[in-house]
């Protein structure tokens, strides 16, 4: 068999993701006979008859190695929706804690070369713009670093070394069927090609290049329409992954983002996954976890200063100007709620009002600031514009604004 020695970096501990599938197994064996620091993380979801014999294996043979085993049951936690985007959260999350447990560098996935020619050719068949072919050997998903070290192997290479190493493993089932679309192109053509032909293909993978990645969130409208699909599509599943996960993206979908936001409404939201969107906002377009909607509450004397992630807060020298007097401290700073009433100009108006005048984006609503008096009234709320220049001698900094 091939050279199987793996060029990581033996200063750091990794932790890796083990199913006791032949492919993890085989993994696991390889990092531990090259004398490579290891925790294994297991998550046992119980959909199977052979999940807690799995479980249990598993375990054996890590005490046997002298391996630390780090099981999630999810006996008790709760499905959410769609079981695979639920399970996929649950065990990045996981993998995360642990990561942070054991200060490990990264999490060592068992993807392994039939994985990657599969992917690539489900990609093909369903005519999607990707920004890498089939799968990469380094990636950040959920906030985790994940690693891919038998992007080389071959299926049967993998079990050909557990044979010959007598490496434990157990066998899935339902990837015997060809009940799913994968499974189906697993059997019906990767397991038959030929070396000839698995080379041709890995050869049209590896000369592929996606385009380069773009990191914004916020656009310009007209610049965003403009954008090609690639990109767009890159731009879109680049911030689903940061945020998330890996998701095609396919172009029937791009095409109805573009005809939404070519739309004459002010707000359009579509949905990329949970908690995830892309929205046209007046003449801007987001890309928002709303996980990531900030809520807060300061409570200021006067010659309190406040300089975090959130504010730059200064009224220690003047605060008149924001029609805030001293008899009004101890002031609270926090969210604004669209249904008070504020005075402008010696009449009320609803702040809901306001942020339709103002054109505040809609995500910025549930986090508008407001500073409200001793007696929780109102006194002021900054009011929102694309370019202003602050020309107060108080400073009230709002950092949150994309």
């Amino acid at each position: 068999m091939k050279n199987y020695k793996f060029n990581l970096n033996k200063d750091n501990k990794y932790v890796v993701a083990c199913s006791f599938g032949p492919d993890s197994m085989a993994l696991l064996n390889m990092l531990i006979e090259q004398g490579y620091d290891v925790v294994v993380a297991h998550v046992n979801y119980h959909k199977r008859d052979v999940s807690n014999f799995e479980e249990a294996s598993l375990k054996k043979y890590c005490k046997e190695k002298g391996v630390v085993c780090e099981v999630l049951d999810t006996t008790n936690l709760k499905v959410e929706n769609n079981f695979q985007n639920w399970a996929r959260e649950i065990r990045y999350n996981f993998f995360k804690k642990v990561l942070e447990k054991f200060n490990a560098k990264a999490v060592l996935v068992a993807h392994q070369q039939d994985d990657l020619i599969e992917t690539y050719l489900m990609q093909q068949k369903r005519k999607i713009i990707v920004k890498y072919s089939g799968i990469v050997e380094k990636i950040n998903i959920f906030g985790v670093d994940i690693i891919r070290p038998l992007l080389s192997f071959s299926k049967s290479e993998l079990l050909e070394y557990n044979q010959k190493n007598n490496v434990p493993f157990s066998i899935d089932e339902s990837n015997l069927t060809d009940a799913y679309e994968r499974n189906k192109i697993r059997h019906e053509i990767v397991e038959k090609l030929d070396p000839k032909n698995r080379a041709k293909i890995l050869d049209e993978i590896y000369s592929k290049t996606g385009t380069e990645i773009s990191s914004r969130v916020s656009f310009d409208l007209d610049e965003f329409l403009n954008l090609d699909d690639a990109t767009l599509t890159f731009t879109i599943s680049g911030f689903i992954e940061r945020e998330s996960s890996h998701k095609d993206i396919s172009k029937s979908f791009i095409d109805e983002i573009r005809k939404a936001f070519k739309s004459k409404k002010a707000y359009v939201e579509i949905s990329l996954g949970k908690n995830l969107i892309i929205c046209k906002d007046y003449s801007r377009v987001y890309l928002l976890n709303k996980k990531n909607i900030v809520n807060y509450c300061y409570k200021l004397n006067c010659d309190d200063i406040v300089d975090d992630d959130l504010f730059e807060i200064d009224f220690s020298k003047a605060s008149k100007d924001r029609n805030i007097h001293e008899y009004d401290f101890p002031i609270t700073v926090k969210p604004v709620s669209k249904n008070d009433l504020y005075f402008v100009k010696d009449y009320e108006v609803p702040v809901r009002r306001l942020f339709i005048d103002w054109k505040l984006p809609h995500y910025l609503r549930s986090s508008w600031p407001g500073i409200y008096n001793r007696d929780s009234k109102l006194i002021y709320i900054p009011r929102y514009r694309e370019e202003f220049v602050d020309k107060h001698q108080s400073k009230f900094v709002i950092k949150f604004i994309k």
